[in-house]
């Protein structure tokens, strides 16, 4: 009989000899440590603020219609953009288009416009979806002020030693920021200390939303009586249908984890891309795999792999190689 390692009980169920499950212990500690090692070095390169900056802007810019995109600089692998087409259609669904919202209709008429009543006859206002985006982007503001905070005490981060504390502002902020800020780290309440920093970054991208929120009303307003009713119903409408209470985003997909990872990932995985010879399928299922395993995103299998990396409108577009048959990888 050949040996495999194992004997069986009485049942005939195999049993692990002990030399056998020491060496998949060890191998299983030497595993962890190399995976902890990547996951380190991957935020070491580029921090998550680093990472999430081009990705932020660029989410806006779809969000906005692309309007720009004659002299837009292209950062971004394209496979981000169908990403971000997904998110579109999914988490930000109740967005509205710019195009949807403001139409001129007269541009030389509002272009003469000398009163406050000329202009309406020249453009078309859509208030309610006004009031949508408003109320979306207010949304986001109310998180990051009154509701991050608890989310992150519930999620453990002021029960973590120092040295976690430590760990957790490198991954998001990165090193040199983590020598210039080490003090008050030491000092402050760490989920206040995040959360502050947290509201700066989001109110960055949504800026002086408190002063549109008003401008826009007062316009609303001078419009007409039906103008501010439907920019106040838009705006309920969006704070309502984007995020629900507990911080959650609506119209969540089955693959919004791997999109999202793919999409902290672009600098990697662009550099994957332009490589000579070209990284294969399987090679980014092996470097994703030390990142499953320390649960950054689910276990996904290569065929799984291959169905995401697909063209659309049934994947995202990322080439990697050209896709043949099922059994090739």
């Amino acid at each position: 009989m050949k040996a495999t390692g194992f004997s069986h009980d009485k049942w005939g169920n195999e049993i692990v000899f002990p030399v056998l499950q020491q060496r998949m212990d060890e191998h299983s500690e030497r595993q962890s440590a190399s995976d902890k090692l990547t996951f380190k070095e991957f935020f070491r390169t580029m921090p998550l603020i680093q990472r999430g900056q081009p990705l932020m802007d660029e989410m806006i810019r779809v969000l906005s219609g692309r309007e720009d995109a004659g002299g837009h600089e292209q950062i971004l692998p394209n496979y981000c953009q169908n990403i971000f087409d997904v998110f579109q259609k999914t988490f930000f669904k109740s967005f509205p288009m710019l195009s949807e919202t403001v139409l001129v209709t007269d541009q030389a008429r509002l272009t003469s416009a000398k009163t406050v009543e000329e202009p309406k006859k020249g453009i078309r206002v859509e208030w309610k979806n006004i009031g949508i985006a408003f109320g979306i982007m207010l949304r986001c503001v109310r998180f990051g002020d009154l509701e991050a905070e608890k989310g992150l005490e519930r999620d453990g981060l002021g029960e973590l030693s120092p040295a976690e504390n430590k760990e957790i502002f490198m991954i998001v902020f990165g090193e040199k920021w983590l020598e210039e800020n080490e003090a008050k780290i030491a000092t402050q309440n760490p989920v206040v200390f995040f959360t502050g920093l947290l509201q700066q970054f989001v109110e960055a991208h949504i800026a002086k939303i408190s002063g549109g929120q008003t401008n826009l009303s007062l316009a609303a307003y001078q419009w007409s009586p039906a103008a501010v009713a439907e920019f106040l119903d838009g705006m309920a409408e969006g704070m309502n249908g984007f995020m629900d209470g507990d911080g959650r985003l609506s119209g969540e997909s089955g693959r919004a984890g791997i999109y999202s990872f793919l999409l902290i990932a672009w600098p990697e995985i662009k550099d994957m891309i332009e490589s000579n010879p070209r990284t294969t399928l399987r090679d980014l299922h092996e470097w994703l795999k030390p990142f499953m395993r320390r649960d950054m995103i689910a276990n996904i299998d290569i065929e799984a792999l291959r169905d995401v990396c697909e063209p659309p409108p049934k994947g995202i577009g990322l080439s990697l190689r050209p896709l043949k048959a099922r059994s090739a990888n």
